[in-house]
Order: C-alpha cells, then sequence, then structure tokens
C-alpha cells in the first residue's frame, strides 16, 4: 500500500512559543528541535466534574490539543527527537512499542510528515479499538509495521534492521526508544512544566496543590517536575504507574531527573545542580491493573465520568487510569478545597482522516489478528 504522507500545518519555525529557550538561550544553541507542536497549549477549569467528586477547583492541562493532526504528549519528546535525527542526516527512523502505541504511532506520522522513512518494531498487548486506530494511522501515512513477539526480538530486528539500512544508504538510522523517553527528549517536557509555571504566574490557572500525570516511560513526569521547579512552583506530582512496576520505579524516575539536570546544565550551567532535588514527586501504585494495556473498572468509570461530566476523552491505558487514581484521592476528601490539575496526555482529534478507507490486510499478518478478535471486554465504543 503507498501511504499518504500528512504535513503538520503548524507553520514556520519557531511560530509557536517555547519559553525555556527564551528563558535560557544558550540551550537553544545545543538543543536540536524541530516544532511540530501549538504551545502553549490551553488550560481549562472542570467544574462539574470537581463538583462530582470533591474537589475543590479542578483544571486539565489540554495536551491532548497539542498538534495537528494528531495531539497528545509524544509531540513534546518528537520535537527533540525528530529535531536531532534531522541534525544527524539520519534518513531513517526506528522506534518501538505496543501494538496500539502513541508514542509509535506519532513518530510515524511527524516523522514521515518531515521527509523521514520510519519503522516502527511493534508488540502484543491486549485488544482495543484505538490499536485498530493506531495501525490503519501507520499505513495511511507510509510508515512500516514489523510485528515481534517481545521486546527482545523487537530490539534484535531493530539491530538488524540497522545493519542492514546503513550498508545501504551509509547513514545510521536514529533509534528512538521505547515511549521515546531519553535525557534529552525530557527536556521537552522541562518545557512544559516551565510553560505551565507562566500560566500560573499570568493568572490563567491558580497555583495548584497537586498535579495528576501517568507515568510510563517516565519522561513526562520527570520533565513536569523539572519545569516546574525551574519556574520556582513545586506542587505535588503525583505521577500514577501505568506500566508494569519494574519499568517506572522511583530509583530510575530520580535517575532520569539527575541525567536530564546533566543535559541542560551541559546546555546552561546557570541551571541549578541541585534541581532534581527540588521536585515534588510521588511515585502511585495501586492503579495500574492486571497488565499493561488491560483496562480496570475504576479507570473505565474515570473515562466515563469525564466523558459525562466535561466532554473530556480519556481513554484506558494511560489517562483513564491517571484520572481514576486523582477520582479515588477526591473520594477520600483529600482533595477537598485544593485545587488540582490532570495533565490530559491523550490525543483528542478525529482520526477519521487517518483511517478512513485503510485497508488492514496489508498490515502483517500478526497485526490482522487485532481486526479479527474482540476486544477486551472493558472496552467501548467510542473510547
Amino acid at each position: 500500500m503507498t501511504g499518504t504522507r500528512v504535513v503538520a500545518p503548524q507553520g514556520s519555525p519557531g511560530s509557536s512559543a517555547y519559553p525555556l529557550f527564551s528563558a535560557f538561550p544558550m540551550l537553544r544553541d545545543c538543543i536540536p528541535r524541530v516544532p511540530l507542536g501549538l504551545w502553549p497549549t490551553p488550560i481549562s477549569e472542570l467544574p462539574r466534574l470537581a463538583d462530582a467528586i470533591g474537589v475543590g477547583r479542578l483544571f486539565v492541562k489540554r495536551d491532548d490539543l497539542s498538534a495537528l493532526p494528531y495531539g497528545g504528549n509524544k509531540v513534546r519528546k518528537l520535537e527533540i527527537l525528530l529535531g536531532d535525527a534531522l541534525s544527524r542526516g539520519a534518513v531513517d527512523v526506528i522506534t518501538f512499542g505496543a501494538a496500539g502505541s502513541n508514542h509509535a504511532l506519532a513518530t510515524a506520522i511527524y516523522g514521515t510528515a518531515l521527509g523521514l522513512n520510519v519503522t516502527s518494531m511493534l508488540t502484543p498487548q491486549p485488544n482495543a479499538r484505538y490499536v485498530h486506530r493506531n495501525l490503519l494511522a501507520h499505513l495511511r501515512v507510509g510508515a512500516s509495521v514489523r510485528m515481534h513477539p517481545d521486546r527482545d526480538a523487537a530490539l534484535a530486528d531493530a539491530a538488524a534492521l540497522s545493519d542492514e539500512l546503513l550498508k545501504r544508504t551509509g547513514v545510521p538510522a536514529y533509534m528512538i526508544p521505547f515511549g521515546g523517553t531519553a535525557p534529552l527528549s525530557t527536556i521537552g517536557f522541562v518545557n512544559a512544566g516551565f510553560e505551565l509555571s507562566g500560566q500560573i504566574s499570568a493568572g490563567l490557572v491558580p497555583a495548584p496543590d497537586v498535579i495528576y500525570v501517568p507515568l510510563g516511560s517516565m519522561g513526562t513526569a520527570a520533565g513536569i517536575a523539572l519545569g516546574l521547579a525551574i519556574g520556582g512552583v513545586t506542587p505535588l506530582v503525583r505521577a500514577i504507574t501505568v506500566v508494569p512496576s519494574q519499568i517506572a520505579t522511583e530509583a530510575r524516575y530520580r535517575q532520569l531527573l539527575d541525567d536530564t539536570v546533566d543535559v541542560l546544565r551541559a546546555g546552561d550551567a546557570v541551571i541549578p545542580r541541585n534541581l532534581a532535588s527540588s521536585v515534588n514527586v510521588e511515585v502511585v501504585d495501586g492503579f495500574f491493573g492486571d497488565g499493561y494495556a488491560l483496562f480496570t473498572p475504576r479507570g473505565m468509570e474515570a473515562v466515563r465520568l469525564a466523558a459525562a461530566e466535561e466532554g473530556l476523552k480519556l481513554e484506558g491505558t494511560y489517562t483513564g487510569k491517571a484520572m481514576s487514581a486523582l477520582i479515588a484521592d477526591a473520594r477520600t476528601g483529600d482533595l477537598a478545597g485544593k485545587t488540582a490539575i490532570f495533565w490530559d496526555t491523550y490525543n483528542s482529534h478525529d482520526m477519521a482522516a487517518l483511517t478512513d478507507g485503510v485497508d488492514y490486510h496489508h498490515l502483517p499478518e500478526a497485526a490482522r489478528m487485532y481486526f479479527e478478535t474482540d476486544v477486551q471486554p472493558l472496552d467501548a465504543e467510542g473510547i
């Protein structure tokens, strides 16, 4: 199948604000970045949901609107990762994820829009409707999909493909890890936290007591906490684990904080050496459920409640589980009289243009099973 390249209509480089580089201009010269997003993402209040669950005031940071045609949190990392790939003269990009990976899809959409050849090395996960959409969208934009039984097999195939591409083109393929998280890409979310601190200073949202965010590959939560600290705001960041415990650990999270600060300071030594020690973060377990991408009753209740009260579009793998933690805290009275912000990391744009008319039979055989078997029982129409 011949893919259709989707070009992001964000305009000329530098057309969206990037406050971290404005505050620390030396970073602009050493941190590669290609503008993809529409910054700053807006803040909206959720009064009906706050009343329904018992929060003093509740706001949402709308990273679901971060870019066109596809939003979500991955765009912030990809601005830097794809900028780095282009700065190195890369022709090919290889990345990883589960079959329905939002990161892999965002890489496919924006990588191909920039003229790069993108290959997604995908692994099994529980079936859901969003898996169908993400796989079809890969085909639409002309990215390659390779299915593997596990992470080790995906990594081995990526190494073999990289060797093959180097021999063919003479240019090393650019590798992007699972979730797109590395100390370099986490800087995209340092800017996000700094962006939010500016919105607080401008009076667009009150200084929050607590921020809720999913904790997967950890770059989102780590960057937000560091960016807020740079901006002089240190609310409690509750990072809700949505991946197996061996992936998202307190120790690995703290290491990512330290390594990201090292990258920042290599660009501008004005950034405090002890920045990581000033963040206020709590890694929260107990909402993951029985496995990655397996929906939970509490998570799906949160998805339905957010949609019914505020028209907010969440899903069962990441944002629904994070919202269920916020709801659980509210129902215990922990958020009474407090201001909370929920960081929405999920794309909310209609994906019909990326999926309509695409034939799943053009996918590898191992991917077709997602279209030929039932979705998991807790999945629901429209999610």
